[in-house]
């Protein structure tokens, strides 16, 4: 018998609309010490098959009519709360969320946590506890134990919030650890880095994992085995590299098609007048610092940006999370007034226009934010949200207003009836569609990505990014995409820029650069890329360190404290930009006349 065995399982959700089929597993079977992988797209089931394994499903609405989850021969099924609570929960069996900042409390320490969690559990002293916890921060490979142990989770970044969580889950010796998407929300290099701790881990305690997942990719570099969960049941299953090179059933086939990345961008050359020119952008956030303190301390999250951008260009922006995209484009947007330097619009400087011309810059220039669950009014209907842009630009007649909301609503994909639904009763790829459909309501020239698939599912990203792809050659749409999926970067661009703590590091054509990148720091992230041509994690590149502090940010080259060909020059002098070709700049003192 296997160490973790699923036998005809039925799980079902009560709705107004009856009785729905959520989990309809025959037979799951996992090894001791192995990992074994479910992949599914959003509302296939995975989330609930965890919350199944720990007994945390909610009964009502959800309803366990049969089957059977063995851990090592014990049927959790038949076990009370109060068991569960007791003999396994955190003892046998731990999870890791995918968001760490829902599962941390923000207002105790690390350290608090990690010691109530032992106390209740191992029935440990103070002492004892606090002796154990800092142990924990050591082995998931925090520096510095003491210092984290007194931090609270916001003073954490993402990688080292999700280095806490995965200690919590292996503090009271939990032998079976089901991870739910837990890199979902982290840049590649601190992905690539928490799936190295993930796997050391499990060889170094001898883990079972069940690792849940929507990207196949991650599956492949992590697992030993694959379940494919499609409708709440598993219509494929496997050792990895057999299912991925000879997949059987159509569905696994079409998931597979749609991680292998195309570039899907237009071929040609881009048009020679220049929509977008921006000059020299700072934009410096002051810190408090306190009645006593009258030095001023500066945030510096974009430093000295300088881009051009053509009409009918897409220009992809990537780099690691506090890295200055976001604000760099909220800048550009006027969202942030800058602390110096010019964004040209059609050669007049957006920040010298009087109100009545920046409204009707406004109108041409439109952004689809990162999480439409949370840019969609959910009070409001989906005819009112489209319609937001037209009430403040156009001045249209109710029945005109319904009239462009269902032309925009079928442009997108949807019918017409979904103006009179709210945005909850959408999945995350049909509010994104709204989200784009808002948009383009009042026909802007210039259209903002910000992270646009990062929320939604494999097959979900690849529609949008259709969709994205056929509105941009109907409407000659420019885009600024933000991401930190890189394939959905290269699958998009014509341009790349590469930025580092609030500048940019490398600058070129999207083949280019995705081919031949020369900046440290850009090979090291392309590197990190999980694929399905990637056979381990050990593959898998890393960068050692986190991102310095924007407030005070390394002399000469910032990426000196990480980069593996650093040299002295390189932390005294600032690279100057160095054009490789007519297509391709970089600023690091490897290259052209910087060398030496």
């Amino acid at each position: 018998m296997a160490y973790f065995e699923i036998n005809n399982l039925k799980v079902y959700h009560h709705t107004f609309e009856g009785k729905k089929t959520v989990l309809d597993i025959d037979a799951l079977t996992i090894e001791k010490g192995s990992t074994y992988g479910i992949v599914g797209e959003s509302g296939s089931g995975k989330t609930v098959l965890a919350l199944s394994i720990l007994g945390l499903l909610q009964c009502p609405p959800g309803e366990i009519t049969k089957g059977e989850i063995l851990l090592d021969s014990e049927n959790l099924l038949n076990l009370k709360d109060k068991e569960m609570q007791q003999r396994i929960r955190g003892k046998k069996v731990s999870m890791i969320f995918q968001d760490p900042m829902s599962t941390l409390n923000p207002v105790y320490t690390v350290g608090t946590q990690l010691m109530h969690v032992l106390k209740v559990n191992r029935k440990l002293n103070d002492r004892q506890a606090k002796q154990e916890a800092l142990h924990m921060i050591e082995v998931v490979k925090l520096p510095d134990a003491e210092d984290i142990y007194n931090k609270y989770p916001h003073q954490l970044s993402g990688g080292q919030r999700q280095r806490i969580i995965i200690a919590l889950a292996l503090a009271c010796g939990a032998e079976f650890l089901i991870a739910d998407e837990p890199t979902r929300n982290l840049d590649v290099t601190i992905q690539a880095s928490i799936l190295q701790l993930l796997k050391e881990l499990q060889k170094e305690f001898q883990i079972t994992v069940l690792f849940i997942a929507n990207n196949l990719s991650l599956v492949s570099v992590f697992c030993d085995e694959i379940g494919i969960l499609y409708n709440g049941k598993i219509i494929e299953k496997g050792p990895v590299r057999e299912l991925l090179d000879n997949p059987q059933d159509e569905y696994t086939k079409l998931l597979i098609s749609s991680v292998k990345t195309k570039n899907d961008k237009s071929s040609g050359e881009l048009a020679d007048e220049i929509l977008l020119e921006i000059k020299n952008l700072k934009k410096y956030f002051p810190v408090s610092t306190g009645f006593f303190k009258t030095k001023k301390r500066f945030v510096k999250a974009v430093d000295g940006v300088d881009l051009t951008i053509k009409k009918g260009e897409v220009l992809g922006i990537v780099g690691e999370s506090g890295c200055g995209k976001s604000t760099l484009v909220n800048t550009i947007l006027n969202l942030h007034s800058p602390t110096s330097g010019e964004v040209d619009y059609q050669g007049r400087n957006i920040y010298e226009l009087n109100d009545a011309d920046t409204l009707k810059i406004r109108k041409k220039i439109q952004i689809v934010f990162q999480d439409p669950f949370w840019s969609l009014n959910p009070r409001w209907l989906v005819k009112d949200i489209v319609s937001e842009p037209l009430a403040v630009h156009e001045n249209l007649s109710a029945s005109e207003t319904l009239k462009r909301v269902n032309e925009l609503l079928d442009m997108v994909g949807l019918d017409e009836s979904a103006a009179f639904k709210y945005p909850h009763e959408f999945s995350g790829g049909q509010r994104q569609r709204i989200a784009i459909a808002r948009s383009l309501a009042v026909n802007p020239e210039l259209v903002v990505l910000d992270e646009p698939t990062s929320s939604i599912d494999i097959f979900s990203q690849t529609q949008i990014l259709e969709l994205l792809q056929e509105l941009k050659e109907k409407f000659e749409l420019t885009n600024i995409l933000i991401s930190h999926d890189l394939g959905v970067v290269n699958k998009m661009s014509d341009n790349i820029a590469v930025m580092y703590l609030g500048k940019i590091v490398e600058y070129g054509k999207a083949d280019g650069v995705f081919s031949h990148p020369q900046h440290p720091y850009t090979k090291a992230l392309f590197n990190s890329i999980p694929s399905l041509a990637i056979n381990s994690v050990e593959e898998l590149e890393t960068i050692e360190g986190n991102v310095p502090s924007a407030i005070n940010p390394p002399e000469g080259c910032r990426f000196h404290t990480r980069c593996p060909f650093v040299t002295d020059r390189c932390k005294t002098e600032e690279p100057e930009t160095v054009e490789l070709d007519k297509d391709h700049m970089v600023s690091c003192w490897l290259y052209g006349e910087n060398h030496g």
